[in-house]
């Protein structure tokens, strides 16, 4: 069987690089998600932190009430933003996903030709093992009748 060769083993290895670099996209994706998604959580912990301290103020320090309220008003921005991007990069891994689900489904289609190449390989290479078999068999039984 070490014969065998699949003559389209280089549009196979193309299907196999595209895909790695689709899961490899995906994976960036991600990773970026993973980042906003933690920045919010950070970005919701200090609003609680600030909130209460602004409720710990005494109404009479006017100015470090004022810093407070704009700080806080600062914080509720950048959460509304980091919502934005975690939307915005939840759209773009799930379209990277469908990518790699594309590129997934067109090298296993090469895979199972291989495979269908390889089961085709074998069964002619065994019909000629038959074959030279039987023309073996069939001289020995000739050289024996004489």
């Amino acid at each position: 069987m070490a014969g065998f060769k699949f003559s389209l083993e280089k549009i196979l290895s193309y299907r196999e690089q595209i895909e790695n670099e689709a899961k490899m996209q995906v994976a960036k994706i991600q990773t970026m998600l993973n980042a906003e998604k933690k920045r919010y959580a950070d970005l919701k912990n200090e609003e609680t932190l600030q909130e209460k301290k602004l409720a710990n103020t005494p109404l009479s320090d006017l100015g470090e009430r004022w810093l407070l309220d704009n700080y806080l008003r600062a914080i509720r921005a950048d959460i509304v933003q980091t919502q934005q991007n975690i939307a915005r990069i939840d759209v773009e891994l799930k379209d990277a996903q469908a990518i790699l689900a594309e590129k997934a489904k067109d090298k296993k289609i090469m895979e199972k030709l291989k495979e269908k190449h390889f089961e085709l390989f074998k069964r002619q290479e065994h019909e000629r093992e038959q074959r030279e078999f039987d023309e073996i068999a069939s001289i020995r039984f000739k050289t024996q009748t004489y």
